[in-house]
């Protein structure tokens, strides 16, 4: 019946896909992520302490349901990877069934956010249970669940409060104002400005180096592509782009500016996970009791 369950419950997820279009995901954001995520783990321990033997307490218990839901967030995951994810704008300008299941934009699809709200259940309701019960191997397998868990709730709620900003910068202007992948235009609290820009050539004339002398507030920093500089905790600076007619004469460059709070969250988490795998190593597999 299980399968009856959950395909009925993804089926009122497409459902509400169809009439209302993808969740609202900033609506998420801290600290409504904080509080739901609190209610949400309260309600399953309640459920786990007081209707331990219920129908339901048993479906998010068992194994079969461990792997019914790590399959079907496979499935999503590769749903991901084999459309293009747009833009909210761009995803609102597809047409046909795919485009309003929400597949050009699925991570904030009702139907991926039922798969992952299924998933991590399961995976607070067994570490409840392993709390209570196991002897042998507890902390390895809390540690590898606890951060699964923290890593998968931090990478996508904690993604209503991410912020991705590019701004154009101009040599010997400050600026401050950036605008996000809608066009949206925000203001930073603090200022940039393009010093210098520099490139250097393979003996084929392709570009193999280009860097940009900046100014970010009070701080002065050369950037490179893919070596991102941490201006604060949760906020990194990358060099996206440049006039690449003009070389070494730019008079602009690009920069893009992710702001991630719930990122060490999401990295305790695959640390956890890490520190769970050493201990499953150095004690070998785990023993009935």
């Amino acid at each position: 019946m299980r399968y009856v369950y959950v395909t009925g419950y993804l089926a009122v997820a497409a459902i509400i896909q169809l009439f209302t279009g993808n969740f609202p995901l900033t609506f998420m954001s801290f600290p409504l992520n904080i509080v739901f995520a609190a209610i949400w783990l309260f309600i399953v321990w309640r459920l786990y302490k007081e209707s331990a033997h219920s129908r339901f307490t048993r479906f998010l218990l068992s194994p079969q349901t461990s792997i019914l839901s790590i399959v079907l967030f496979i499935a999503a995951s590769l749903v991901i990877g084999l459309f293009p994810q747009l833009s909210d704008a761009e995803a609102a300008m597809r047409s046909g069934v795919l485009a309003s299941l929400g597949c050009y934009n699925f991570m904030t699809s009702w139907i991926f956010i039922a798969i992952l709200f299924l998933l991590l259940s399961n995976l607070a309701m067994i570490t409840f249970h392993a709390a209570y019960h196991r002897k042998s191997a507890r902390w390895r397998f809390l540690l590898n669940h606890v951060g699964l868990w923290l890593a998968l709730f931090a990478g996508f709620f904690g993604s209503s409060d991410t912020q991705v900003l590019r701004i154009p910068l101009y040599k010997g202007e400050p600026a401050r104002e950036a605008f996000d992948m809608n066009g949206a235009s925000y203001y930073l609290d603090y200022e940039m400005e393009l010093r210098s820009f520099s490139v250097e050539y393979y003996p084929n004339g392709r570009p193999s180096r280009f860097a940009a002398d900046v100014r970010l507030g009070n701080e002065e920093t050369v950037l490179e592509v893919n070596h991102p500089y941490s201006y604060r905790l949760g906020e990194d600076v990358y060099l996206t782009g440049y006039d690449m007619a003009g070389g070494n004469d730019s008079k602009y460059c690009i920069l893009q500016v992710v702001v991630q709070p719930w990122k060490y969250v999401m990295v305790t988490g695959i640390l956890m996970m890490l520190a769970g795998a050493v201990l499953l190593f150095i004690n070998g597999p785990r023993k009935k009791v």
